[in-house]
């Protein structure tokens, strides 16, 4: 075959599009003697491939497979000793640490979005700071930084736009996170 057919045929195998012809000529390519020197690497590939395609089980196989499953069932059935480890001691305390790291970051998470907003004193209210003056709030007193308008606006929506991109940024890392711990969790649980 041609480089070029071979390199489309590649192609379509990375994205699982072959027939299991087009599967077995790109594997008898690969065993022959004259490959492209650029698909070189391939070879290994696809002979590690055949060798596994070969691996068969043994012929006790599946009585060794029976036996494992009886007995995991009777230790199950079995109060636990000492004498024999188990998996389920680890499997609580992993259980117990991601209900716990739960836990904690939603506590994090409640403290910073219920944090109460920091309060200043009205004119005629006492503080507790004695050395601190009392600040004077009326609205004569309150200056404007912008003159214009439509400046003022325009910075409002910069710093939202701003706020809302690192908000969107975090959801995604969130997500992102969430998702590797689930594919953790079922990991684990499958265990």
């Amino acid at each position: 075959m041609d480089h070029e057919t071979i390199k489309n045929l590649l192609d379509r195998y990375w994205l699982a599009e072959t027939s299991v012809e087009e599967e077995k000529a790109l594997a008898a390519y690969f065993r022959g003697p004259d490959i492209d020197p650029r698909l070189e690497p391939f070879r290994d590939l696809f002979a590690y491939f055949e060798e596994e395609a070969q691996v068969t089980p043994g012929k006790d196989f599946e009585s060794r497979i029976l036996d494992r499953i009886l007995r995991e069932e009777a230790s199950a059935a079995m109060p636990e000793t000492d004498s024999a480890p188990s998996v389920r001691p680890v499997r609580r305390w992993l259980n117990t640490s991601y209900a716990a790291a739960a836990a904690v970051i939603l506590a994090i998470g409640a403290y910073l979005m219920y944090q109460p907003a920091p309060s200043v004193p009205g004119p005629g209210t006492a503080t507790t700071m004695a050395a601190k003056p009392a600040v004077n709030t009326t609205a004569s007193a309150i200056k404007d930084t912008y003159d214009d308008p439509q400046q003022a606006l325009a910075a409002i929506r910069h710093a939202l736009l701003t706020a809302s991109v690192r908000m969107n940024q975090g959801k995604d890392i969130t997500k992102k996170n969430m998702d590797r711990l689930s594919e953790t969790w079922q990991k684990t649980i499958k265990l």
